[in-house]
């Protein structure tokens, strides 16, 4: 009597099965922030007729060296922070070894079809569920301008996925500043970049003596603990780890706030804390480094 193959858990069962909870660590990972080394600054030209000029410089910008960008450019240019294509790669193969890409249009010989202005629209699929990306090269030709556009639509589908979530919400934020301040800062845009006075502040609330109620967070660590909240049932010990060197590396790990029930804590505390309830339920594993 021949042996049967076990089927695989049915997709209609009720409940998540273990193929499911793989999928969500994996997705989960894609969402972990970057660390600082593997994010770059990217130039933007903000002067219209740098822009449209054949030599992207006007009477008033000239060109020089960029000593944040490395680039010969304009000075009437301001930076994004990216993170490139080797590094999002690396990250989509943490996430899923199997991650794949396709174009959504090829041509009679089988390669991906660019539209009008030069730009490629994909489907990224990650962990078994896709999300459509569009990238282009600035109006740049040639071999090398095909793989940026590549890149770039990898990047604007990785972020539906919540990669690098963050950098594009920051990216957005200070070119709508750049163009529209007014119009930006009475939506109720807030810059990620605190102010000298703000600063101030948050330095002086550090060094508060022990004992005293702390104020609001400061403005990096609340974004992370909205990140500590959103995967909090992840139960990856990878991200709070990467949480964790984030916050190190801000230095606001030992940042003192108050929590919802009116306690004094710090991030450290918080992840500490549940990563050693992850440990508990799965029988230990490594610590977080300090």
């Amino acid at each position: 009597m021949p042996q049967g193959i076990e089927a695989p858990a049915s997709v209609t069962a009720e409940g998540p099965t273990s193929h499911t909870q793989n999928q969500a660590a994996g997705l989960a990972k894609l969402r972990v922030p970057f660390p600082k080394d593997q994010i770059n600054p990217l130039p933007k030209i903000i002067c219209g007729k740098c822009s449209k000029s054949p030599t992207k410089e006007c009477d008033k910008h000239r060109k020089g060296k960029c000593h944040e960008c490395d680039n010969w450019i304009t000075s009437a240019h301001m930076h994004l922070d990216y993170v490139g294509h080797a590094e999002l790669t690396n990250r989509l193969l943490d996430a899923d070894p199997l991650w794949d890409w396709e174009p959504l249009a090829l041509d009679e010989r089988g390669l991906p079809v660019f539209d009008g202005y030069g730009g490629l629209w994909i489907r990224l699929t990650v962990c078994g569920h896709s999300r459509l990306g569009y990238g282009d090269s600035q109006g740049k030709t040639g071999p090398n301008a095909i793989k940026e556009a590549i890149g770039d639509a990898l990047r604007n589908a990785a972020m539906r996925f919540g990669a690098a979530l963050d950098l594009w919400a920051k990216s957005d934020l200070r070119e709508a500043q750049t163009e529209h301040p007014k119009t930006a800062e009475d939506d109720g845009y807030v810059s990620d970049r605190p102010s000298p006075v703000r600063q101030e502040e948050v330095s002086a609330r550090r060094t508060e003596p022990s004992g005293s109620v702390p104020g609001p967070p400061s403005e990096h660590l609340a974004k992370l603990l909205r990140q500590v909240a959103d995967c909090w049932n992840s139960n990856n010990v990878l991200i709070f780890n990467q949480i964790g060197e984030d916050a190190s590396q801000h230095g606001v790990l030992d940042e003192e706030f108050m929590d919802k029930r009116g306690a004094v804590t710090t991030l450290r505390k918080v992840l500490d804390g549940r990563i050693a309830e992850i440990q508990a339920a799965q029988g230990g594993g490594e610590q977080r480094a300090a």
